[in-house]
């Protein structure tokens, strides 16, 4: 069997997701052939390959040069070949303004599935009904437990980071994507009153803020530390580097998924593989994971109550919630686990 994943390059994605499947795929099935890449794509070698699987088709659109009639001739070319062709439900719609003009082709892409992953059970149910014809599978979104295998102490972290003992850390990850995420982050600091409560935000700076000079970021940085006790990087698209993320976490009380949209995150997932309580949004594929682990969720219609939840999760995690979850989250969740899934559900395809 040969399955071709849709990206240009899956160990420089921006994240882990693609590329450790295929790893995990390949070291149990060596026999799998697995393919990628821009060119490959839209040559005639696409042919030879069972399954195509996409994943986020509007990224992988918006930056390139082909229209979206030409993916969808491209596509109808590969059915009518007997390429069975598949997509991982990461989003429903882009996210803000990110590709918004390459929506389009997220509906090209799954309306022409064969089958459609889901990474819960509320876009499967969505799925289900607005595309019939694919067989929709349930698929957990795996802990990246291949890439970071260091879990450094609490006090090796705050060294590393140059961060305070004396402070309780509330870690967001990932890029604010718009003002009302960061509106979202003032009204937790707000809520919560508290110097000694410090939200880790390494993203949380605007992109336009590039621009200024380094004096002028360094009063901004400074004026977030000490009005709202948010400490950030100053970049909102650089991600923290693989190295240094298990310092983050080795110095973070609970996680925050500072979001008001959204369907999946793996910074709800990443956190369980460092033994840490997540808070997040209760809506799309979020909201189901966190109540399976009785994690605290916020209303995004309603985020007055934001501080007394977060407040409830740092109790949480001071009576062990998060070390106690681990172990069963990554029985339930390893790469080895989900890649085999993955390649059974292939396995099902090919014999559709």
């Amino acid at each position: 069997m040969k399955v071709f994943m849709v990206h240009e390059d899956p160990w420089n994605a921006g994240n882990p997701f693609i590329y450790t499947l295929i790893e995990g795929i390949k070291k149990s099935h060596p026999e799998c052939g697995m393919g990628w890449g821009r060119e490959n794509f839209w040559s005639d070698e696409i042919l030879s390959y069972d399954i195509v699987h996409f994943h986020w088709p509007q990224t992988f659109m918006g930056k390139d040069p082909h229209t979206e009639t030409d993916l969808m001739h491209h596509i109808e070319n590969m059915k009518s070949s007997g390429v069975k062709i598949v997509a991982t439900c990461h989003d429903l719609e882009p996210h803000y303004n990110q590709f918004a003009d390459k929506a389009e082709s997220m509906r090209i892409v799954y309306s022409h599935c064969d089958a459609i992953f889901h990474l819960g059970n509320y876009s499967k149910t969505l799925f289900e009904k607005k595309y019939p014809n694919a067989v929709h599978y349930l698929l957990p979104h795996h802990l990246y437990d291949t890439v970071y295998t260091n879990f450094p102490s609490r006090e090796e972290s705050l060294k590393k980071l140059g961060l305070p003992d004396n402070r309780i850390y509330i870690l967001c990850f990932g890029a604010f994507r718009a003002q009302q995420e960061r509106e979202l982050i003032f009204s937790l600091s707000k809520q919560l009153a508290d110097k000694n409560i410090v939200i880790l935000a390494p993203s949380f700076m605007n992109i336009w803020w590039h621009s200024f000079r380094l004096l002028h970021k360094r009063l901004i940085k400074w004026f977030y530390k000490f009005r709202y006790h948010i400490y950030c990087t100053g970049s909102t698209w650089r991600a923290v580097s693989d190295e240094s993320l298990p310092y983050y976490y080795g110095v973070a009380d609970i996680a925050f998924i500072p979001r008001l949209k959204i369907l999946n995150s793996g910074n709800a997932l990443m956190p369980m593989l460092f033994g840490k309580v997540v808070v997040g949004p209760d809506c799309g594929n979020v909201g189901p994971l966190l109540h399976q682990w009785n994690y605290p969720v916020f209303s995004i219609d309603d985020i007055c109550n934001l501080g007394a939840i977060v407040r409830r999760a740092l109790q949480m995690e001071i009576n062990g919630a998060g070390a106690k979850n681990r172990p069963c989250q990554l029985d339930n969740y390893s790469t080895a686990v989900i890649a085999d899934k993955l390649f059974a559900a292939y396995m099902d395809i090919v014999a559709l």
